[in-house]
């Protein structure tokens, strides 16, 4: 691999770059140089010049997701670690954090080196105390699925499990969100992190955490950014609609679009949750939660949740700087930089190349997504990872198909 892009827009959120018209030369997964145009010489060159009034293709850092649910071990039918890291890669995912609700959990160095590498919140306001004090040891951030579970059960009349279960009312989310800022105050230390946020108040509440100085950050999925209940036409079957949290209103997708662009929320993250067929087939109340997003993460924002245009620079610092930032370096994650002369970790894609969601050429090995047959711009042409090839599309990127590495 040894090729000049010509004519792409560089964004380095952490190196504060956000160069247009950019030539850059990759050899042998090595970003050589980076120059507004470089002599090619006998290097080929790929134009990716735009046409007036078109978007530019963009490089960044590979992006960084900090909700992925994986079904290996226990549903590999679903999905595996191998066709996850394959749907991660073709979205632009260079590092992915996998939830533990395997069967069994991937909970222990053991279990993760075993299957090479849901949601809940069930745990006391003691116990998350004791776990941001002992977090904050290592460097390490809590994750909170903030649902009252509790009051699921009492809502839904529910005896068992509540991750099924339909009713859940914005307060379900904000009161959990409250407990798990009162436990962070409470330890005095640590810090903590709030999944996939839905509502507006939830938005505030954190934002006044901040403001008080409080370790807070939190994320927001795209499909919570780009939908609303109710929509005008329901996929078939509806309940490819259904998440937890559940979509809300318009006034809460923009408040967490406005929250995401001006910090409050600090990442994007997908909460790709793969299902069999079956599991989503079933009537509303009785299927299961959830859609994969790894794929669709960026086109979806840019396509749905309007962010193209001046939102891209920040889009992409909500999937790169801004998901490192809430793991912390002791998680080992590299630092997402651009850096010339290194291996590259790094994602190249068109916001303005349009494509359609189809299952043949979905890598997941679930299609639970309401996007099946959707028309979206944004897509992405090359991913690096330690400077291996592990996606590319090869009507635009001249890499041969032995050169693509295992994701």
């Amino acid at each position: 691999m040894n090729f000049i892009l010509r004519g792409v827009r560089v964004i380095d959120p952490l190196a504060r770059l956000d160069a247009h018209g950019q030539d850059v030369w990759i050899d042998s997964g090595r970003i050589v140089a980076i120059y507004h145009h470089i002599d090619e010489g006998s290097v080929p060159v790929v134009d990716l010049t735009p046409a007036p009034g078109a978007e530019e293709c963009v490089l960044c850092p590979g992006f960084i997701d900090l909700h992925t649910h994986l079904r290996e071990p226990g549903d590999e039918e679903a999905e595996t670690v191998k066709s996850g890291a394959r749907a991660a890669a073709a979205g632009g995912f260079t590092s992915i954090v996998a939830m533990a609700n395997t069967r069994p959990p991937i909970d222990t160095p053991e279990r993760v080196a075993d299957a090479y590498a849901d949601g809940r919140n069930a745990a006391s306001p003691r116990l998350v105390v004791q776990a941001l004090q002992r977090a904050a040891k290592g460097g390490r951030p809590v994750m909170i699925h903030p649902e009252d579970e509790e009051a699921i059960a009492q809502i839904n009349d529910a005896t068992g499990s509540v991750v099924r279960c339909v009713e859940r009312p914005p307060q379900v989310e904000t009161r959990a969100v409250d407990v798990a800022i009162r436990a962070l105050a409470h330890a005095r230390t640590g810090r903590l992190h709030l999944q996939h946020l839905s509502t507006a108040r939830s938005v505030e509440m954190v934002r006044r955490a901040v403001e008080q100085g409080l370790e807070v950050t939190a994320e927001v999925t795209p499909h919570h950014l780009a939908m609303w209940l109710p929509v005008e036409a329901p996929p078939e079957p509806v309940s490819l609609l259904k998440v937890n949290p559940p979509l809300r209103t318009d006034a809460d997708r923009a408040a967490l679009v406005h929250a995401l662009r001006d910090g409050t929320i600090d990442a994007m993250a997908t909460d790709h949750a793969p299902h069999r067929a079956e599991e989503k087939s079933r009537d509303y109340a009785n299927a299961a939660p959830g859609m994969i997003g790894l794929e669709t993460a960026l086109a979806t924002c840019l396509t749905l949740g309007g962010m193209g245009g001046e939102w891209i620079p920040t889009l992409v610092e909500r999937m790169t700087a801004g998901p490192h930032r809430v793991l912390g370096a002791a998680i080992g994650i590299p630092t997402p930089r651009l850096h010339i002369g290194e291996m590259a970790t790094a994602a190249l894609f068109d916001p303005d190349a349009e494509w359609t969601v189809d299952a043949e050429s979905l890598r997941s090995r679930s299609h639970n997504t309401p996007l099946l047959g959707a028309r979206l711009k944004g897509r992405v042409l090359l991913t690096l990872s330690e400077g291996r090839v592990v996606h590319a599309d090869a009507a635009r990127i001249p890499v041969a198909a032995g050169e693509v590495a295992h994701a």
